[in-house]
């Protein structure tokens, strides 16, 4: 964390966030880790509410305890089997999935990031946008057009042979 602020392991951390969810509460922290970039960058301040009952919905950023290591990570939820309860969960700069959540490892749902100290637009879960759905539609695509893009904005930024006549 921040110059003051203390360093929480996961485990810890998922303890307070229970502990706090029991109370009715929100609880924040500073996200580390670039897993979830651009949406939530390394240092960002993260609101995680308690779920109270709400079932989360695919393109929602859920916090939530890995299901094979003590780990707590904030993921996007892909896809939702409410039947099952269960959820397919991936960072968005993550280059695999982490598979199939159950419902109880789901910690709490993200409604709030913070960077430099406002806030950042965040879809709302009651009412997704029709922006955050052409978002989650076409987002398996994103990560091979960026590679692309880098590509050639590289190659457009190339520096390019210029010659010099002496008079």
């Amino acid at each position: 964390m921040n110059e003051g602020g203390i360093s929480l392991s996961s485990p810890v951390i998922m303890e307070l966030i229970e502990a706090v969810h029991e109370k009715g509460a929100s609880f924040r922290f500073q996200a580390p880790g670039y897993s979830m970039v651009p949406a939530i960058r390394d240092h960002d301040i993260i609101t995680v509410s308690p779920l109270k009952g709400l079932v989360p919905l695919r393109g929602d950023v859920v916090a939530f305890r890995h299901p094979e290591r003590p780990q707590l990570l904030v993921h996007r939820v892909l896809h939702a089997h409410a039947q099952d309860k269960k959820y397919f969960i991936k960072g968005d700069n993550c280059p695999t999935a982490d598979g199939w959540v159950p419902a109880e490892n789901v910690l709490g749902l993200i409604t709030k990031v913070e960077r430099n100290g406002k806030a950042r637009f965040w879809p709302h879960h009651a009412k997704p946008s029709p922006l955050a759905n052409a978002y989650l539609e076409f987002y398996p695509l994103w990560p091979p057009v960026r590679r692309r893009l880098v590509k050639y904005w590289r190659w457009l930024r190339r520096p390019v042979g210029i010659v010099k006549f002496k008079r």
